[in-house]
């Protein structure tokens, strides 16, 4: 697999801030002590040997389709700082043969969202331990947002107490639905306490849909392959 340069992975994330950290530099030196071989490495698939390396075996299982696009059509893994924060680029060929890439976020700049206790425990570690958020497209979507900036429906909807005609409706009050993703668009990926750790609500234009968590993110995940 040919090599992106950094000029082809900052394209692959139009719109985005990417500082990258170079060995020695001082955006290198901000990163975390498990990143330091990606940053002193001169190799692309070392780089992504060792970046996967740090993932949780739980969360992969989780998402196996995506997991085995990781495996296969992961081109490089770059360090860099994205709006002042570290990162890990992962830059992939997508289904149709262009690049794609997802920011994994420094899992030091977590911090806990709402109703925590909901998540699965596979992600609650990839959050706090791999990547503190994992997104592609316009930042927050395809993949876990950064548990920092999830909020609830309600929230979102800037109705903190409850979406006026929501709650009467609704199977799930909207202050109890909190959005971890999207697919870059209208459709919200929501976890719930009244829901369970295995299950994910698909919410969309306020329709609830609750469904498995492993296959509706696994999917979700994929989606960002075919090139959004």
């Amino acid at each position: 697999m040919t090599e992106p340069d950094t000029a082809a992975i900052a394209a692959s994330l139009a719109g985005w801030s990417l500082a990258f950290a170079p060995p020695g530099s001082a955006e290198a030196s901000r990163v975390p002590d498990q990143w330091q071989p990606i940053v002193s490495s001169v190799d692309a698939a070392e780089r992504a040997r060792t970046a996967l390396a740090l993932w949780n075996l739980e969360f992969l299982d989780l998402i196996p389709r995506f997991a085995a696009a990781l495996a296969t059509r992961l081109a490089d893994v770059r360090v860099c700082l994205v709006g002042n924060s570290p990162a890990l680029v992962y830059t992939m060929t997508s289904m149709k043969g262009d690049l794609v890439s997802w920011v994994g976020y420094d899992p030091r700049t977590f911090a806990e969202p709402p109703f925590w206790d909901s998540f699965p425990p596979a992600l609650r570690t990839f959050l706090t331990e791999v990547h503190a958020g994992f997104v592609s497209a316009d930042g927050a979507s395809f993949g876990p947002d950064r548990p920092r900036d999830m909020e609830t429906i309600a929230e979102r909807a800037d109705f903190p107490d409850g979406v006026p005609g929501w709650d009467e409706d609704a199977d799930i009050a909207s202050t109890r639905l909190v959005i971890i993703s999207s697919d870059g668009g209208i459709l919200f990926y929501c976890l719930s306490p009244d829901l369970g750790p295995s299950r994910v609500a698909l919410v969309y234009e306020g329709d609830i849909d609750p469904q498995d968590f492993g296959v509706q993110f696994d999917e979700l995940m994929m989606a960002g392959l075919d090139g959004w």
